[in-house]
C-alpha cells in the first residue's frame, strides 16, 4: 500500500478509535445525569431547580453517543474505501504503464473496455467517498456545537448548587466540574478527529 493510501486508511481507523472512545466517555456523562438525578431527589426541594438540568445532561450524553456511533460508522466506512481506493488508483497506474510501454501494439485496444471500466469505478468512488467526507464533517460540526452547552450546563449547575444548601452543595459542584471534564474530553477527541477528516482530503 503506498504511503498516501496508507495515511488515508490510519487517517480514518484512528476517527474510528477516537470517536469509539468519546462514546465510552459520553456513557459517563450519562452516569453523571442519573447520580444527578438521584442527588436531586435526596435534596428535595432545595435542588427542585437542579432537576431539569439533569435532563439536559442526559440530553447532551444521548446525542453524543448516538453522533459518535454515527461518525465512527462513517469513518469504518471511509477506511474500507481508502482500500479501494488505493486498488482503483493502483489498477489505473498499471493500466496507464500497459499503455506507454506497449504504445503501437496491436492488442493494445483490448483492453479499453476494463480501463474504462477501472476509469468509472474510480470515478464513481471518488464521488462517494467526498460524500462520506463531507457527511462525517457535518456530524463532527454537529457533535462539537452540542458540546458548548457544556459550558453553560456547567454554571447552570453551579448556580443551582450554591442555592441547594450545604448538605448538598460540594456534591451537586462535583456534576458540575464533571460535566465539563467529560465534555472537554469528548470535545479533545472530536477535534483531533476534524484534523484527520484534513488527511482524507
Amino acid at each position: 500500500m503506498s504511503e498516501v493510501s496508507s495515511n488515508y486508511f490510519v487517517a480514518a481507523a484512528s476517527i474510528a478509535a477516537k470517536l469509539d472512545y468519546a462514546t465510552k466517555v459520553a456513557q459517563r456523562l450519562s452516569l453523571t445525569a442519573s447520580n444527578a438525578r438521584a442527588l436531586t431527589l435526596r435534596a428535595g426541594q432545595s435542588a427542585a431547580g437542579f432537576r431539569p438540568l439533569t435532563d439536559a445532561i442526559h440530553r447532551l450524553s444521548d446525542i453524543t453517543v448516538s453522533s459518535s456511533k454515527k461518525i465512527n460508522a462513517i469513518a469504518a466506512v471511509l477506511s474500507r474505501m481508502a482500500v479501494e481506493k488505493y486498488r482503483s488508483d493502483s489498477a489505473l497506474k498499471y493500466f496507464d504503464a500497459v499503455y506507454l510501454q506497449a504504445q503501437g501494439s496491436r492488442h493494445l485496444d483490448s483492453l479499453s473496455d476494463v480501463y474504462e471500466r477501472t476509469k468509472l469505478k474510480q470515478k464513481e468512488l471518488m464521488t462517494q467517498y467526498q460524500q462520506k467526507i463531507q457527511q462525517l464533517t457535518q456530524e463532527l460540526e454537529a457533535v462539537e456545537g452540542e458540546l458548548r452547552s457544556a459550558v453553560v450546563l456547567k454554571v447552570l449547575c453551579q448556580i443551582e448548587a450554591s442555592q441547594a444548601g450545604a448538605t448538598y452543595q460540594d456534591a451537586l459542584n462535583n456534576v458540575a466540574e464533571n460535566v465539563e471534564n467529560i465534555a472537554e474530553t469528548i470535545k479533545e477527541q472530536i477535534v483531533f478527529s476534524r484534523q484527520q477528516v484534513a488527511i482524507l482530503q
